[in-house]
């Protein structure tokens, strides 16, 4: 199996380049030890050659001294010499022999002067240059009878002056005396060292360099004469070996860059089978948990892992078709409970509507039927919220796309809640934009969003309340908002208020009701409308509110679509009387609805099995056919069915009217061939338009 490049943040590429980069790492850092260490043998061996160089230097400069002293005393201690002083007469031609082998001493120009015994100069090499200072010094020691060495610091440089006695033989007293001068600078057997002296004045340096003491003859002994080396002269002695550095530098790096790719290529052939891992984690995320597994191949860790990731798909897969099996029984039992809740209600609702219709001038009974009706109409909302939070959860809702004008989705759901808000006698304030505002979208469900959020409003505001309701259009986008001054929404409550069931505090008589499905199901409607909901309070007893925004369409496409028609109504009512069948097992339900149609003027016959209702469609016709889907001896739809094989209901209107309301139940309906579908209970103005509407059209067969 080929395996698919790595992505730039996988967890084997990472360790890949990781374990390259530190093998890589080492080695450099190995070259760079190696480096280091040649660099320091290299300022050793300059070190070195820096202090022997400086103590041969300091030999040089001791042994040129050592032949001047022994020099000059060879030439003082000459009884010629003193001899030739003593003889005024001829003593130039006595000095000149000495003067002449006077002139260098070790190649080091050496300036010689003879004197008398007062200092006078008598002769000289040709090459002196005494100054007073140094013939002052000179006659100074002739009067002290002392032969020494001074070192006098000139412009032109130190100058090292010594003086020697010449004295006659016979009576050992000085006749006169032999002065010698040299350069210190001359003396220096090399430009880059320096000769310092005892007391000298010096500026600081920054590097004074190496110095050695000169080991000079005696009389030279007491200047303290010391030899530097200057440090920058060392600096070029042995010059960097940048090449090899370069050398050793560039294996390295070529050794760290091979030891790089083999590392990486090392590293994910060892982590192939953590690859593998990955590409069956990938597949697992794109075909979700089935019967997929994780193969059990390569290296021990690699294979107990799989193993276990497989034994955890395993508990998974179990878990998820139990959850799929409870999520379907919840939804069957949803259903049935729908069901079950529908089919007494809806004789409830019946006979109530009944009453109102029967006993018009009767205040007290009409003020009891419409008791019961909005009873029944609260437990029905209830019912039907149970089962669309169940669906929306789920994703089983379907947006009927269309042109949908919400100035008028505003005004029907403020119409629907306006029996709640006048019960509690609330203020109620609409600021609608005057230009029309278009969507895309569901107007049943856009009505359910602006109803929940009107009916949760003047639930939690206290009766006389406030409730204020504006649609402006901000930009490409509807803002509805619902603010009223009821009791608010905690700060704890607040961001989790969209939640399913999902309640504020309530009082010990549950004045408010519901099960907290509401808000839940504005937000899944909103966001399926690509919208958005949010929701604002100040605080508990601040109010609080809610603004719902809706992408609008552009204008082109909205400006010629007409408004909807409004739920519930219908072209002129078609009032004639029609021959209708009522199909159901349940006797109230089928006895009060047939009371209200007939209350309207038609003409009903009930039946309470499919087969009696077989029977009785063979032998009479009937404009319009309403059917319970749950009957006990035959479905609905197997009902609906033989029914438009017999020849006489050919042209009958089916209509099921059924506990069961969910889409799949619709679209079975449409099916099976009926040209309507209401759900109990079903209002009777809803039940009368729908008679009116499939026979005025009958060849219009379209489940609603």
């Amino acid at each position: 199996m080929v395996s698919p490049p790595l992505q730039s943040g996988s967890l084997t590429r990472r360790f890949a380049i990781a374990s390259a980069i530190l093998t890589a790492v080492a080695v450099l850092l190995v070259a760079a030890a190696s480096l280091w260490l040649v660099n320091r043998q290299h300022a050793s061996a300059v070190a070195l050659l820096r202090q022997s160089e400086t103590a041969f230097n300091a030999r040089t400069v001791s042994n040129s001294l050592a032949t001047l002293s022994s020099r000059i005393k060879d030439v003082a201690d000459s009884p010629i010499l003193a001899t030739g002083l003593v003889d005024s007469a001829g003593r130039e031609t006595y000095l000149e022999p000495f003067l002449n082998s006077l002139r260098q001493i070790n190649g080091i120009p050496v300036q010689v002067l003879f004197t008398d015994f007062e200092g006078k100069p008598i002769s000289g090499n040709g090459l002196e240059r005494f100054d007073a200072g140094q013939l002052d010094w000179l006659r100074a020691r002739i009067d002290q009878g002392v032969e020494t060495t001074a070192i006098f610091d000139r412009a032109q440089g130190p100058e090292l002056v010594g003086v020697r006695l010449l004295r006659y033989s016979r009576t050992n007293t000085p006749e006169g005396a032999l002065v010698y001068k040299i350069g210190l600078r001359d003396l220096r057997p090399a430009p880059s060292t320096i000769l310092a002296w005892k007391g000298q004045r010096r500026a600081a340096a920054d590097d004074a360099g190496l110095a050695v003491p000169v080991r000079a003859p005696s009389e030279f002994a007491h200047l303290g004469l010391t030899l530097e080396a200057d440090a920058s002269a060392f600096r070029d002695a042995l010059e960097t070996p940048w090449p090899q550095y370069s050398l050793i530098g560039g294996v390295a790096a070529l050794l760290a860059l091979l030891v790089f790719l083999l590392g990486s290529r090392l590293s994910l052939g060892l982590t192939q089978d953590l690859r593998k891992l990955e590409q069956f984690a990938g597949k697992l995320g794109e075909e979700g948990i089935g019967e997929l597994r994780a193969e059990l191949a390569g290296s021990s860790e690699t294979v107990t892992l799989a193993r276990a990731i497989n034994r955890m798909l395993d508990g998974l897969h179990r878990q998820q078709e139990r959850l799929e099996r409870e999520h379907q029984r919840k939804d069957e039992f949803l259903a049935m409970l729908a069901h079950e809740l529908r089919n007494p209600l809806a004789p409830i609702s019946s006979a109530a509507q009944l009453l109102r219709v029967l006993f018009a001038d009767a205040p007290r009974i009409k003020e009891i039927s419409g008791v019961i009706s909005r009873q029944v109409a609260h437990m029905t909302h209830l019912v039907d919220d149970l089962l669309d939070v169940s669906r929306v959860t789920r994703g089983l809702v379907t947006i009927n796309q269309g042109s949908v004008e919400l100035g008028a989705v505003l005004r029907e759901a403020v119409e629907q809640i306006k029996p709640v808000i006048d019960a509690r006698k609330h203020h109620l304030a609409l600021d609608i934009a005057a230009q029309p505002m278009t969507v895309c979208g569901d107007r049943t469900r856009l009505v359910q969003v602006a109803a929940n959020l009107l009916n949760n409003a003047a639930k939690y505001t206290p009766d006389g309340g406030e409730l204020h309701v504006s649609l402006q259009r901000q930009g490409d986008v509807a803002v509805l908002r619902v603010r009223d001054n009821g009791i608010g929404i905690g700060a704890d409550l607040l961001p989790v208020v969209f939640d399913l069931f999902t309640q504020a505090q309530r009082t010990p008589d549950r004045a408010q009701g519901g099960l907290g499905l509401g808000l839940a199901l504005v937000k899944k409607l909103v966001e399926l409308h690509h919208g958005s909901v949010e929701a604002h309070s100040e605080g508990l007893g601040h109010g609080s509110s809610f603004t719902v925004r809706l992408p609008l369409l552009p204008a082109q496409q909205g400006a010629g679509t007409a408004p909807a028609r409004l739920a519930g109504s219908t072209s002129p009512t078609d009032t004639r009387a029609r021959r209708i069948l009522v199909v159901d097992d349940n006797v109230d339900a089928a006895r009060t609805l047939g009371m209200l149609l007939e209350s309207a003027g038609h003409a009903v016959t009930i039946e309470h099995s499919a087969q009696a209702a077989l029977a009785r469609s063979e032998q009479d016709r009937y404009e319009v056919i309403l059917l319970d889907i749950g009957l006990p001896d035959m479905s609905g739809h197997a009902l609906a069915g033989a029914l438009k094989r017999l020849p006489c209901c050919g042209a009958s209107a089916l209509v099921a009217v059924s506990g069961y309301g969910q889409e799949q139940d619709r679209q079975m309906s449409r099916e099976a061939g009926f040209a309507a579908h209401l759900v109990k209970p079903v209002p009777a103005d809803a039940l009368l338009d729908t008679i009116a509407r499939v026979t005025a059209a009958p060849n219009e067969h379209t489940a609603a």
